[in-house]
């Protein structure tokens, strides 16, 4: 189950025209047609070149069709990544619209407000659909759709942060963990290392030298799983400092003794994990409405 958009545009609108305008965005694979994918965020969605006719009355004369595809049972931040992209396809290239969605924008003009009233229509009746044929009782994986919003926006905005810190202060994407069938959301802190430290349900924090070393034999690296208010009592407290998410801002160069100390007696997690793909993780509201 997809939401599909087909543009028409004139035959005098070269291939290479279409593929250069791609080219020139950024998380493209250009081959005939486009597929974006961005490593940050995990959103993907195509355009491609359409082989069926047009079926939009006002086209007259020779056509060059393309389709845009974005598949449903998804966050609802893969309508919002997508959009812009769309808007600037039309933007650029002026086509005609079909718009087969309900609730969608039929045949143009295009607006964001119609993009979006359109997918979240179409990606509410995939949820219910979904749903209804694998059972009610099927656990899927999900979060609120502000904290997956907040994820998407931290994400987004990674590479920007980091190269505003330098080497001083690592920032790190947001990933999407299964924790024992839950979701949660997470990032790593390793070692201790002056990390900036969103606001997440749980921090990963990675063990290598501060891993506890055994009376016997050589010290083993490991990972532990701790909580917001387990790092109360050894970091700054959670603040809002103009980041798309409240942050804890590490004020050392290198791990104090009272940090030191508090990574090196984590207990290790042994329990079951397993990093999970944005795509996988849905929005809670959505998923408990279409129950």
């Amino acid at each position: 189950m997809s939401y599909d958009l087909f543009f028409t545009l004139p035959a005098d609108i070269a291939q290479d025209d279409i593929e250069a305008h791609f080219r020139q965005r950024r998380h493209y694979r250009v081959d005939g047609g486009a597929t974006y994918e961005n490593p940050d965020t995990g959103v993907y969605f195509s355009f491609a070149v359409d082989q069926g006719e047009a079926s939009v009355e006002q086209c007259t004369g020779p056509q060059r069709r393309i389709a845009f595809n974005l598949n449903y049972f998804r966050p609802h931040i893969f309508g919002l990544e997508a959009e812009p992209e769309v808007s600037a396809f039309v933007e650029r290239f002026n086509p005609v619209i079909e718009d087969p969605q309900v609730q969608g924008m039929a045949n143009g003009p295009y607006s964001t407000e119609a993009f979006l009233r359109g997918w979240n229509c179409g990606n509410e009746v995939a949820y219910r659909s979904i749903i209804e044929s694998h059972g009610k009782s099927n656990t899927f994986l999900s979060l609120p759709a502000a904290a997956i919003e907040g994820a998407w926006q931290w994400n987004r905005a990674v590479p920007k942060m980091q190269a505003a810190h330098g080497e001083s202060l690592f920032v790190p994407k947001i990933m999407m963990l299964n924790v024992g069938g839950h979701a949660k959301s997470s990032v790593v802190w390793g070692d201790g290392i002056p990390t900036l430290l969103p606001e997440v349900d749980i921090v990963f924090v990675y063990r290598d030298e501060l891993a506890p070393k055994p009376l016997f034999g050589q010290r083993t690296k490991d990972h532990c799983l701790v909580t917001q208010s387990e790092l109360d009592d050894v970091l700054e407290p959670l603040s809002e400092k103009g980041y798309p998410l409240p942050v804890r801002t590490p004020t050392y160069v290198e791990a104090p003794a009272v940090v030191s100390k508090f990574v090196r007696k984590l207990p290790k997690y042994t329990g079951p994990l397993e990093r999970v793909t944005m795509d996988r993780v849905l929005s809670r509201e959505l998923l408990d409405k279409s129950r």
